[in-house]
């Protein structure tokens, strides 16, 4: 529909009018051309949306369906390295794709090959609550991508604790952990967190995750099914963690009719005590995927 036919459409709503002269269309007229200035569009961010719809729409008009192609796949944004423009690649995602293919494809794309011992992933990241979490290289992207808010997407860098975290699992004889770590929940009061960090020892096993008050508890003060966690790296800062090397839980219960979500934060004293929790976390939690596809 061109500019004359939207303003005949829209200027008599918009305005009230009668419809008897063409005063509220060349208003409308006037808002439509210049609204760039009008409404104080930034120019790069409309440019950028432009380039994306006219790449969308070459993609869709140019390629061929394939075999086994379903008709869901989707365009999607992903970055390389760093949240930058230069960085950003489009990529069609189907519904079978893992994250080890969108991360290969995109090296593939940049013609970035793979050295001995680089460990490169496609990370889920959330800039306002400053975390970030490695997909599993099975895990599906196109769920994740769903999920994604506007403050958050996906990139893919090299993860350079990976190597550490293999050498951790490839030492236990059974995968499962236990300590003491500092513990926040999320907590608010008219809109503001609240609520301190204190030491609690947690025990981590292929099906839970318990909190207790001390190490000579007999009972835990809490309990969480672990194939209902998603870990994060990284803490918001505004939280004044006690330590840098800190962990986001968030717990989401399987009912439907009355889902649960919770949230907190896990200090750690040392980079290697992070690291070995995240690791058993990921691994505990491959292993629950694994056993509920062979079921």
């Amino acid at each position: 529909m061109n500019l004359h036919n939207l303003a005949i459409v829209f200027g008599p709503t918009l305005f009230q009018a009668d419809g008897k002269d063409y005063s509220a269309g060349r208003v409308i007229e006037d808002l439509i051309q210049h609204y760039v200035t009008i409404f104080d569009v930034n120019e790069q961010q409309l440019k950028k949306q432009l380039d994306e719809i006219t790449y969308i729409i070459k993609l869709r008009d140019n390629l061929t369906p394939k075999a086994g192609t379903g008709s869901g796949d989707f365009i999607c944004t992903v970055y390389l390295e760093e949240k930058k423009e230069t960085a950003e690649q489009h990529v069609k995602i189907p519904a079978t794709m893992t994250a080890a293919e969108l991360t290969f494809e995109i090296l593939d794309r940049r013609k970035i090959s793979v050295k001995e011992k680089d460990y490169w992933c496609c990370f889920e990241v959330y800039e306002k609550e400053e975390l970030e979490r490695p997909l599993h290289y099975l895990e599906k992207v196109l769920p994740i991508f769903h999920s994604l808010g506007t403050d958050s997407h996906l990139l893919v860098k090299k993860h350079f604790s990976m190597e550490a975290m293999l050498v951790y699992l490839a030492s236990k004889v059974e995968v499962s952990k236990h300590g003491m770590m500092k513990f926040r929940e999320e907590r608010s009061l008219l809109g503001l967190s609240t609520g301190s960090f204190n030491d609690r020892y947690f025990i981590l096993t292929s099906t839970s995750l318990r909190l207790y008050k001390e190490v000579r508890s007999n009972r835990p003060e809490r309990e969480w099914p672990v194939k209902c966690l998603k870990v994060y790296h990284g803490i918001k800062k505004k939280l004044r963690p006690p330590t840098c090397w800190g962990l986001t839980v968030i717990y989401e219960s399987e009912k439907q009719e009355k889902q649960e979500r919770q949230q907190w934060y896990l200090c750690c004293d040392t980079q290697n005590e992070m690291r070995e929790w995240f690791a058993t976390f990921m691994s505990i939690q491959v292993s629950l995927r694994g056993s509920c596809q062979q079921a």
